[in-house]
């Protein structure tokens, strides 16, 4: 198998879902058993936008993953910070508790919509159709 040389495409992370189609895409471009893009009615352009689209989603996923903790924590941290500044009553604390819990379930079900709200346009597409096409192929080839 030959290698490609993939200096130039620095900014993709071989391990993303765009990396993984490009990959597919490129070292299998001669087999006439791969799934083409126009079976699925799509325009090359238009596969690009929408897979940077989609990188950029899940990326925002992963960045959700890796700073949950703190941002929750950092959230909670907060309202119990200015209680214990501003208020010596030490019957008042189980508010400052219950405000950071009510923070931290505010900013989490807002994620959960914004997720969701994003998540919507990546579902039943021939974009979508042709990237499960395309994986799938790659999996029952290399299984």
């Amino acid at each position: 198998m030959f290698q490609i040389d993939r200096s130039y495409i620095d900014h993709i992370s071989l391990e993303s879902i765009q990396g993984k189609i490009w990959d597919i895409r490129t070292d299998y471009k001669n087999d006439p058993t791969l799934p083409t893009i126009e079976k699925y009615d799509i325009t090359e352009d238009a596969f690009e936008v929408y897979l940077e689209k989609k990188q950029k989603f899940e990326d925002f996923k992963d960045s959700w993953k890796k700073y949950r903790f703190l941002i929750l924590c950092i959230a909670f941290v907060i309202p119990v910070a200015l209680f214990s500044l501003f208020i010596k009553d030490t019957h008042l604390a189980i508010y400052a508790y219950a405000t950071g819990m009510l923070l931290c379930t505010v900013i989490y079900l807002t994620y959960l919509l914004i997720e969701a709200k994003k998540a919507k346009q990546f579902r039943d597409n021939p974009y979508e159709s042709f990237i499960n096409a395309l994986l799938s192929w790659d999996e029952n080839n290399h299984s």
